[in-house]
């Protein structure tokens, strides 16, 4: 593998208000994917809603047309105007264009996307709702891609009381990325959960939270008799649960609330996993909410690596870093060395003699990583501009690395070859 080391705005603010060329342009589009479509002409379709994401400069609609995913930017305040505070699975209608947009951070490239002008509910969802999923994405805190929980910000909006009874109740004991801070006042230190913020219940174990699950289960005493005491789970614990996926469903006739949802453990001690699927049923009234069924997978187990010295969990850049010592542990060998002048900027070793000409310039950008038979060895190749010597000689240098422990290594040259 190679190494590569490395506001929310208003919408108005970033929808071009340019002319379009009223020479005929034609795009494609998923929506549409037979079509030829032009530019700020108008067009109606009728797809199902799944949710908003306001996580991006620009906010999007996102639904599906024929099984395909569709997105439109948007531009109204659906958080408090009811015509478009959807429900995923409504059946809504859509009017829209394809219109030119500054990209974010670069005014001056274009894009073309799909625009909402407008959008109306056709019919209510009678399908289960998401109302929890994760998706792979890039944290730039940790400069890496990490599973992320997101939560339906449309449903969490119009949630009905029983309904974030029923969610409360089973992300209760159940880790929802859960951290810690401070209260309100920055006195108290409390565990910020995903989902109870979500539902407005303040933090976990807060009296807001306790109080209002009582008074919803006061009428259910096995749950009166879960929620006695209260969990905190933050995630950074040793053994932890955290929810994959959550899907609830609400019969307003019957009053039944079906809540179904995956979830996964890990032990970080014991470097193991487990996971479930799990259906709870409740009934509701005005004012109180029951437990009346539950159906839970059984168990699966799983063993994984978590040794922090096994090479899979090493950050690659400390192999880099590593290698980089190694290098000018050789050059060090040479009677000339202090006269040497090096530098290490941007992961680029570049080595020059007294005069300034380059020796050897070394990108580890490029370093590729290959793994041996043994587990804790590993092959680093790194291209060597100069070879030592200046000039336009190319080499293509391949170290051994063993790991002793997460900080420590081992490292000796396996092969140099000259590269035409």
């Amino acid at each position: 593998m190679e190494v590569k080391v490395q506001k929310k705005e208003i919408i108005e603010n970033k929808v071009s208000s340019k002319k379009s060329n009223p020479a005929p342009t034609q795009f494609s589009s998923a929506i549409r994917p037979d079509e030829s479509l032009l530019l700020n002409t108008s067009y109606t379709d009728t797809i199902t809603f799944n949710d908003y994401n306001d996580d991006f400069d620009y906010w999007y609609l996102n639904g599906q047309k024929n099984e395909t995913e569709v997105s439109f930017i948007y531009n109204w305040d659906w958080r408090n105007n009811k015509k478009y505070n959807f429900k995923s699975g409504d059946l809504i209608e859509i009017n829209w264009i394809m219109d030119r947009i500054g990209m974010a951070g670069d005014e001056e490239v274009i894009d073309f996307v799909e625009r909402a002008i407008d959008a109306k509910k056709i019919t209510s969802s009678v399908q289960p709702i998401p109302f929890l999923k994760r998706e792979d994405r890039y944290d730039e805190s940790v400069q890496a891609t990490v599973s992320t929980m997101l939560i339906n910000q449309a449903y969490s909006e119009n949630i009905s009381e029983p309904e974030k009874a029923a969610l409360g109740y089973i992300a209760f004991d159940i880790g929802n990325e859960c951290e810690w801070g401070y209260d309100a006042e920055g006195n108290e230190r409390v565990l910020w959960c995903q989902i109870v913020s979500a539902l407005n219940l303040d933090y976990q174990c807060s009296n807001t939270q306790l109080n209002f699950l009582r008074n919803w289960f006061s009428k259910d005493s096995l749950a009166l008799k879960k929620l006695q005491s209260c969990p905190s789970m933050p995630n950074t614990a040793t053994v932890q649960t955290t929810f994959n996926e959550i899907l609830i469903q609400t019969d307003q006739t019957a009053k039944i609330i079906t809540v179904s949802y995956k979830v996964s453990g890990l032990n970080v001690r014991e470097s193991k996993t487990w996971s479930w699927s799990q259906t709870d049923v409740f009934e509701y009234g005005a004012e109180h909410i029951v437990l009346v069924d539950s159906e839970k997978s059984d168990l699966t187990k799983d063993d994984i690596d978590m040794n922090p010295d096994a090479a899979e969990n090493i950050d690659p850049q400390n192999f880099v870093l590593a290698l980089k010592d190694h290098i000018l542990s050789q050059w060090k060998k040479q009677d000339n060395f202090n006269t040497l002048k090096i530098t290490f900027t941007n992961n680029v070793l570049n080595i020059k003699d007294d005069e300034g000409s380059t020796l050897s310039t070394y990108d580890f950008n490029e370093m590729v990583i290959n793994g041996t038979n043994e587990p804790q060895t590993l092959y680093l190749t790194i291209t060597d501009e100069g070879g030592g010597g200046g000039g336009n000689v190319m080499l293509e240098e391949t170290y051994v690395l063993t790991v002793l422990d997460a900080e420590n290594f081992d490292i000796r040259r396996e092969e140099t070859t000259l590269i035409d």
